[in-house]
């Protein structure tokens, strides 16, 4: 079964004191202060600010301290505090700051830093995805097609998830073809999900360059293509996609898309198989037969470089 992203997403600053900017929709002049502290390496300059401008009840300020204490900010001696982080959610959301909003919403679903409560996280997240906040459009999708504090309605979660991939959301897209390729909520349409498969997978999407690999793999709204179903398969792989490791050894085992290299072939399901991946360890003992001694070494070794390349 294709991969379908599940898990709520949580609008979040980048705040490190190496150069990195937050995202922050502030206005003018306070985003241009949080920008030169942050690039000087000023991060207590950055908490400070932040902490004034919220007591003035600015709700870009609150949402940024919500987002400094649900990460956590050493440098400025900022503790994580899921429950601070929640205060200050709290205050900007009621201040009808979307983002906010969405990430009250991933609070109140996940149940960090307070009670875990569903009909409040889709309350939450129903006032920013009115505001057209993409990742809160998405959060609400996912529990109308779960059925999460709401009634199932797949042509509902249908919508809002089109409503969020439209602003570039690629776990929305990647979603959208799930839901056309197999029929959930909308006419089947092979098609459709190659083209949102493929929308999110040339961003990176993970899940995304695994299930286009697997539309070329079977020819499913595409020409049947190994070549690409290898190209994909391992970009997935790449990023540690157990599953899609799995698929190159096999593509590499059998020649599809590459030529026949068992060597190859048993790196790969070495690689799933150390990812867990079961369908991988009872490939391996098939594969090992055809091997020399040597090429099992060899085969190992490469699977030990593909292991070391993907550590951060």
């Amino acid at each position: 079964m294709k991969r379908f992203m599940t898990m709520p997403l949580c609008v979040c600053l980048v705040l490190t004191v190496s150069g990195a900017a937050p995202t922050m929709a502030a206005p003018d002049s306070l985003q241009d202060k949080i920008h030169a502290d942050f690039k000087a390496g000023h991060a207590a300059d950055v908490a400070a600010l932040l902490q004034q401008e919220a007591a003035r009840a600015n709700p870009e300020a609150q949402y940024g301290l919500g987002v400094l204490y649900e990460k956590g900010l050493p440098e400025a001696k900022i503790p994580q505090d899921d429950s601070q982080a929640f205060h200050w959610y709290s205050l900007s959301a009621q201040n009808g700051y979307a983002p906010s909003q969405n990430n009250l919403g991933f609070l109140y679903y996940t149940g960090l830093g307070t009670s875990k409560n569903e009909a409040e996280a889709l309350r939450w997240y129903e006032k920013a995805a009115q505001q057209g906040n993409a990742m809160a459009q998405y959060n609400l999708g996912a529990m109308y097609f779960h059925g999460h504090g709401v009634k199932k309605d797949l042509s509902k979660a249908l919508e809002l998830y089109k409503q969020s991939a439209e602003q570039g959301n690629v776990a929305a897209e990647n979603n959208l073809g799930f839901m056309y390729e197999h029929g959930l909520g909308v006419h089947r349409d092979f098609r459709e999900a190659v083209r949102w498969y493929e929308r999110a997978a040339k961003t990176g999407q993970v899940y995304a360059q695994r299930n286009l690999a697997e539309m070329y793999e079977y020819g499913l709204g595409a020409h049947r293509n190994y070549a690409y179903a290898l190209t994909w398969y391992k970009k997935a792989a790449a990023q540690g996609h157990a599953h899609a490791q799995m698929k190159l050894g096999r593509l590499y085992e059998h020649g599809w898309g590459a030529p026949k290299d068992l060597v190859e072939a048993y790196a790969w399901y070495w690689v799933a198989s150390e990812h867990g991946n079961a369908q991988a360890k009872e490939s391996l003992a098939r594969v090992e037969h055809q091997l020399s001694t040597a090429q099992v070494t060899e085969a190992r070794d490469r699977a030990s470089h593909f292991m070391i390349e993907k550590q951060p």
